[in-house]
């Protein structure tokens, strides 16, 4: 009789390294592609000067807008004070 080893078998890790790609892929493909918006949306986010190229990109735009929004604000507060 055969004896049977303890661990991993190559093809078993094979698949599981094939899976994990797959994932990874279907999720950098969603994080990086451009996000749907309709025409009113899009052209209202353009006067803002906002990137909709892509989902980080988009992110990224409204983060540092909305930075100098609130630093605009800090100012107008110490213009009172």
């Amino acid at each position: 009789m055969r004896e049977v080893k303890a661990g991993f078998m190559f093809l078993e890790l094979l698949l599981a390294a094939i899976v994990v790609m797959f994932l990874a892929f279907a999720v950098f493909k969603l994080y990086f592609k451009q996000p749907q918006i309709n025409q009113e949306t899009q052209k209202v986010v353009a006067e803002q000067g906002i990137d909709t190229t892509s989902y980080k990109s988009t992110v990224e735009s409204v983060r540092s807008r909305v930075e100098d929004i609130q630093n605009k604000h800090f100012e107008e507060l110490d213009k009172i004070e």
